[in-house]
């Protein structure tokens, strides 16, 4: 297996963090989703937020700044390679695409200013989250039908051509070897 193809695939630990940590950012921005719309506590003046609704939000940036250590660790080797060798493009764009509005989104979310402004880009913040999500899934499985469609293929032995089907190979027949 060439040295490029190897360093596509992930160490199992590498992918057993990336897994985690993305299960991390979903579960604890859906917990947070959960808690900020649905999830409201009498207090002493009235409805008020969960008190959980902040751990949430807390845990999300801290598995946040794991997944953007993550990321740039996919960067030079698994990503680079893996679009040079044309391994996945469709689904790995779609994930390193994501990332970076999801990072953008989250800057936003901690230093833009104003209610309103904050308001969309929260939606529009987990929105992306939910589509990442479920994107790296797809990418895993794609990329698992791919592995298990070249170990078909590698296991067919090669056979040689039938002698009705010679070329012409620079004006003359390639007769096939016996």
């Amino acid at each position: 297996m060439p040295s490029r193809l190897r360093q596509v695939r992930l160490g199992k630990r590498h992918e057993a963090s990336v897994h985690v940590c993305v299960a991390a950012l979903v579960i604890t921005g859906l917990l947070w989703l959960l808690f900020h719309f649905f999830v409201v506590v009498q207090g002493e003046f009235g409805e008020q937020q969960h008190p959980l609704e902040a751990w949430w939000l807390r845990l999300h940036g801290f598995a946040g700044m794991g997944a953007l250590l993550l990321f740039g660790s996919l960067m030079p080797l698994h990503i680079r390679n893996a679009w040079q060798h044309g391994a996945n493009r469709w689904s790995g764009g779609v994930l390193v695409v994501l990332m970076g509005v999801l990072t953008l989104s989250a800057y936003g979310l901690y230093y833009a200013g104003g209610e309103e402004t904050r308001a969309w880009i929260s939606t529009f913040h987990w929105i992306a989250g939910c589509v990442l999500g479920l994107s790296l899934p797809v990418h895993v499985l794609q990329r698992r039908r791919n592995r298990r469609r070249t170990a078909v293929d590698r296991s067919q032995p090669l056979a040689p051509a039938p002698a009705d089907e010679l070329r012409l190979v620079r004006g003359r027949r390639d007769m096939p070897q016996a």
